[in-house]
């Protein structure tokens, strides 16, 4: 295939502007949470053209409904797209995590299926079946060479953590290798910027659990834009001084907002939040592109948040949260 230029996305960038006008709001949000009801909360999601129509959702079952939503997103972009590869890696982190489940279900001997997501680039019976016969060949080279980082592991270490560190590792170099194959600059800085807001939570979370520097060298993922050796180097000082660490990355303020409310609270929410809108805010600027493969990408990213938003509010509503609560967790809307 011929090597696509700008101009071949215009169709499909003018489909996406379409559609965003339906997307969640910040303003729709609101009215989200403020709704008298959960059956209020829904209809405020089918504004935005979640579920069919004439079809009632009922609130109970709002995870289908996402899970739904989170399909026909990556359907839409598969109909329209020019080139369908470039988007597959999006759905990477759902393979991985099946993979994830499969792979401690089968150590553990526990039935996990209900944690199994079907939005994968692999069809979920393939992944059994491969992982039951151990032939690697219908899934990707990484998942190949993780799963079999992880046979020969854990029997040594029987320690579930190291599926997790070791799937991490091989899920997000597979991304920034695909992003890479997509020729846009924006893509492969979403995606060093994802692997830096990945680095600084785990960063977090290891030093408050008192987990030494070189555990977190284990679990550290190659990538992004701040070094290993940044976080290493400051890893027994104070919040604050890796904050200006970072500063030249754009994390300083929502790193130290962030901290202040963990040291606070004890609770992360309100942390990876603040972490998770720098992502938004970075993709924004897609907003005003009119060419090529970006505005496609940031709608498929920016879908993925409205959906992680969605899903905050219905189910702080149904668990009877107050809307502050649900407030304080919000992330930021790409519209």
């Amino acid at each position: 295939m011929a090597k696509l230029t700008g101009t071949d996305y215009i169709f499909s960038v003018a489909r996406v502007r379409s559609v965003e006008k339906y997307m969640l709001s910040h303003e729709r949000a609101e009215r989200m949470i403020d709704a008298k009801t959960a059956e209020d909360s829904i209809r405020i999601l089918e504004e935005c053209n979640y579920g069919y129509e004439n079809e009632a959702v009922n609130p109970d079952d709002f995870e289908k409904l996402l899970t739904e939503e989170h399909k026909k997103s990556y359907d839409f972009i598969m109909s329209i797209a020019p080139e369908l590869s470039y988007f597959r890696m999006f759905l990477y982190p759902y393979d991985y995590h099946n993979l994830k489940v499969l792979m401690k279900a089968e150590y553990l001997g526990i039935d996990a299926t209900d944690l199994l997501v079907d939005t994968g680039t692999i069809n979920i019976k393939v992944l059994k079946n491969s992982l039951n016969e151990r032939d690697f060949l219908p899934l990707t080279e990484n998942m190949g060479k993780a799963l079999n980082e992880i046979i020969d592991a854990f029997p040594k270490l029987n320690d579930p953590q190291i599926i997790d560190i070791i799937l991490d590792k091989y899920c997000y170099d597979e991304m920034y290798k695909s992003a890479e194959d997509t020729g846009s600059q924006f893509i492969v800085d979403y995606v060093r910027m994802l692997i830096d807001t990945i680095n600084i939570k785990t960063y977090v979370r290891l030093k408050r659990m008192d987990k030494s520097w070189d555990f977190f060298s284990k679990v550290f993922i190659k990538g992004g834009n701040i070094s290993e050796q940044t976080f290493i180097s400051n890893y027994n000082e104070t919040l604050e001084k890796f904050a200006e660490q970072i500063s030249g990355y754009g994390f300083k303020e929502a790193f130290l907002e962030g901290a202040q409310y963990l040291e606070e609270t004890g609770l992360f929410a309100v942390f990876e939040k603040l972490l998770d809108n720098k992502l938004i805010q970075f993709i924004k600027d897609a907003k005003f592109v009119s060419f090529g493969i970006d505005p496609l990408a940031a709608y498929l990213i920016a879908k993925d948040n409205e959906i992680k938003i969605a899903r905050i509010i219905m189910a702080g509503k149904l668990a009877g949260i107050s809307p502050e609560l649900i407030r304080e967790r919000l992330r930021e809307t790409y519209v």
